[in-house]
């Protein structure tokens, strides 16, 4: 056999394999959803909520900001820039602490169905940058994009220095002003 044949043969051979793996995996797939493997893994399918999650099923995420908060009753400002009122119950929970401890202007994400909140969460904010004007537990973080974020550092035990480059995660409370859980420096 020529070198020439030889090659041909692999080819052919790499070609179906190739063409007969995708003939496989479309059959084990099949036309209707994902393969039996994969829903076993994830009842309800991709994105849907698993045994339990019933009471997600149809809800939706209103993302913005607590205009008001009482008994009863939390009030978005959507970021469209439309306001909702939601009812709560003693069901209505806030992930990581209470939901009486909501302030007006905290970045929200809420899972509501029916006109209800099911859950609160505060929005984690996240920016890089570099750091100028470092004063006690105040700092401000200049943007790639040159856009300037003041930092409440209180939280942070171990404080940047005026030039540091770091990624902060936190809350923001007051519209602007993010308080920093967690700082990272990055390298220069």
């Amino acid at each position: 056999m020529s070198k020439k044949s030889a090659w041909a043969g692999a080819i052919v051979a790499a070609v179906g394999l190739t063409v007969g793996g995708i003939a496989v995996a479309t059959a084990a797939e099949g036309h209707d959803g994902p393969p039996a493997a994969f829903a076993e893994r994830h009842p309800g399918g991709p994105g849907k909520g698993g045994p339990g999650k019933a009471e997600l099923k149809d809800s939706t995420l209103v993302v913005g900001r607590v205009n008001s908060v009482e008994t009863g009753k939390l009030v978005i400002t959507k970021d469209d820039g439309g306001e909702v009122s939601l009812t709560t119950d003693g069901a209505t929970k806030l992930r990581g602490g209470d939901l009486a401890g909501l302030k007006a202007d905290q970045r929200v994400t809420v899972r509501v169905k029916d006109g209800k909140a099911l859950n609160v969460a505060l929005a984690k904010a996240q920016a890089r940058g570099t750091v100028k004007d470092v004063n006690g537990n105040n700092a401000t973080l200049v943007q790639v994009d040159g856009l300037q974020t003041p930092l409440d550092l209180s939280s942070v035990t171990e404080k940047p220095r005026n030039g540091d480059l770091v990624a902060v995660t936190g809350t923001v409370s007051d519209g602007k002003t993010v308080k920093v859980e967690k700082l990272r420096q990055l390298p220069k």
